[in-house]
């Protein structure tokens, strides 16, 4: 018995398996995130779009801080940076989404969306200097082509410039958290990553989620045992766990290629409502998804210079760094 625990421990240390880790937890991911987006239906039958983000964001907050100080974090002044993380997502990115979805055609926001994959390659040429080559540029129009179809939607309502420009701005600030996740992620631990960058979007959706209830906007009052119980498995399908994987994998692959693997989302999303929704795909979103996939493929399977981090020790302050050395990347101010 102890020679095969062995073997099986030295299988999953292999090249191969390493080189493959980060893109199996992003995967995991990915799932995580769409899954969340077809309950996230689910839950705003009976709660307002704010209702569920305040929910979703405390929910998050709150127990990844508890798990952060058990595992040997204490309490001081967090770094800036990993606030900033929580605040572009996922503060900003969900509420701009929101907000402009509601104003604009459900076309437009799939259109707009799509923006999020290039955005990331673009700021990943910009700020960490990395490079994009022919095969990632056929995963890029594979990929933003593939989630534009597949989240399609002919509902015969007209977008709006405003409406339009918080979409775009919504996939610019998902943009920017992956890129600046992957320059300050590495060498800290994960879990004071993400408990620190959840301290950050509670304060941006503690005041609006008040601000909800003392106008009389909010229904979560009203909401049944049911639905509060999925927005409960929102918070953690949708925060909690693809933010722990995500910031964990970032600091051992490459912005760009995290970013084209994140084009499965809207594909897991569109696949979970058949079940969960009952809503039909049609074929041009069979084609999108299957685009998206081959995508995601290239993506997963091309290497890049990205090296990964020595494993993170428990930080000894919330919000700051592990101890061992971290990777200096290049950042333009």
């Amino acid at each position: 018995m102890p020679s095969r625990i062995g073997r099986r421990t030295r299988l999953f240390r292999t090249p191969t398996a390493l080189r493959y880790a980060p893109v199996g937890m992003l995967l995991l991911a990915c799932i995580c995130w769409g899954l969340s987006t077809a309950l996230s239906k689910i839950a705003l039958e009976q709660l307002t779009a704010t209702d569920l983000f305040g929910i979703e964001i405390v929910v998050a907050a709150v127990p990844l801080a508890g798990l952060a100080l058990a595992r040997g974090a204490r309490p001081s002044r967090p770094d800036p940076r990993l606030l900033l993380l929580g605040i572009l997502e996922p503060g900003l990115a969900y509420l701009l989404f929101d907000i402009g979805v509601r104003r604009t055609a459900a076309s437009h926001a799939a259109l707009l969306l799509a923006l999020d994959a290039p955005a990331t390659l673009l700021l990943s040429v910009a700020f960490l200097r990395e490079r994009i080559d022919r095969l990632l540029l056929v995963a890029l129009t594979f990929g933003v082509a593939g989630s534009v179809l597949v989240t399609w939607r002919t509902d015969g309502s007209h977008g709006s410039v405003t409406g339009d420009l918080l979409v775009i701005a919504s996939a610019a600030t998902a943009a920017g958290y992956a890129v600046l996740a992957r320059h300050v992620a590495t060498g800290r631990d994960p879990v004071v990553v993400t408990a620190v960058q959840m301290l950050g979007a509670l304060s941006l959706a503690a005041p609006i989620f008040l601000w909800s209830i003392a106008r009389g906007h909010s229904h979560i009052a009203r909401v049944d045992a049911g639905h509060f119980g999925i927005a409960l498995a929102v918070a953690l399908l949708g925060s909690v766990i693809p933010f722990l994987l995500f910031n964990k994998a970032i600091t051992q692959m490459s912005a760009s290629r995290a970013g084209l693997i994140g084009v499965l989302v809207p594909v897991i999303g569109a696949g979970a409502s058949v079940p969960l929704l009952g809503e039909q795909l049609g074929a041009v979103a069979v084609i999108g998804g299957t685009l998206a996939i081959v995508a995601a493929l290239i993506a997963a399977r091309r290497p890049d210079n990205s090296r990964p981090a020595r494993k993170a020790q428990p930080a000894k302050e919330l919000g700051e760094p592990a101890p061992g050395p971290t990777v200096e990347m290049a950042m333009r101010k």
